[in-house]
């Protein structure tokens, strides 16, 4: 939050810290509450339900950030296409910390893999100077990349519109359509589900960015919320 980062991640983490903090704290007063509540039938019945929600949750979130690090494991196919996604651009032009990280991502890919092509994926948000594909492209063209290897699409305003739109140059150029999505870690899962969803039946293996730790439990919370809502759409 200190980072102006405020989302449902870091809103749950918040909420679940202050409840362990009060109930070490005021250990006694949650005593009496519970046996308070145990004097009753229902609310009784009421606790033990609680109990079993947050037992339910634990493994939801134990088994789903077991399956996000399975995904962000997954190895592209050599020469794969490359699918950067964006993140915001700062209003001086340069590339915010997510963004950076996937630049450099993307980078290290093309270098290691020379036949590959950059799908360079991001629009331009109100507060932003540029879009965030542009953005993109101008770093890795500073940082030696043939031009030649880097399509802009800077059309998209989020992670559903970066896989479609990207995908669909892809065919449209028939690049290779082994894709190998640039984003952070956390972000692999939903990326590989939204892009099944999309019709995209080629090998699709990660390329992780090296995200900071300090924003690293506030996006991977967020994930436990964000992948059920994908996979209902």
């Amino acid at each position: 939050m200190f980072k102006r980062i405020i989302c449902l991640g870091n809103i749950v983490g918040v909420l679940i810290t202050v409840f362990v903090f009060c109930r070490v704290v005021f250990t006694g007063f949650f005593e009496k509450i519970r046996e308070q509540a145990f004097c009753k039938k229902c609310t009784k019945i009421l606790w033990r339900i609680c109990q079993a929600g947050i037992a339910c949750f634990v493994c939801y979130a134990i088994i789903i950030s077991s399956v996000m690090v399975y995904a962000s494991y997954r190895m592209p196919q050599k020469g794969s296409t490359v699918i950067t996604l964006g993140a915001m651009v700062r209003p001086d032009g340069t590339p915010s910390g997510s963004l950076w990280h996937r630049i450099n991502a993307c980078h290290d890919y093309l270098v290691k893999n020379e036949n590959s092509v950059a799908v360079l994926s991001g629009g331009k948000g109100d507060n932003e100077p540029m879009s965030e594909a542009q953005c993109m492209y101008d770093y890795l063209v500073d940082m030696g990349i043939d031009k030649e290897r880097l399509i802009i699409e800077d059309k998209s305003e989020n992670t559903q519109a970066n896989i479609k739109n990207s995908y669909k140059i892809i065919e449209e150029n028939n690049l290779n359509k082994n894709v190998a999505i640039a984003t952070d870690s956390y972000h692999q899962l939903r990326a590989k589900i939204i892009a099944c969803r999309m019709g995209v039946t080629e090998s699709v293996g990660a390329v992780n960015s090296d995200s900071p730790l300090s924003v690293f439990p506030t996006y991977w919370v967020r994930e436990w919320f964000a992948i059920p809502v994908e996979l209902i759409k």
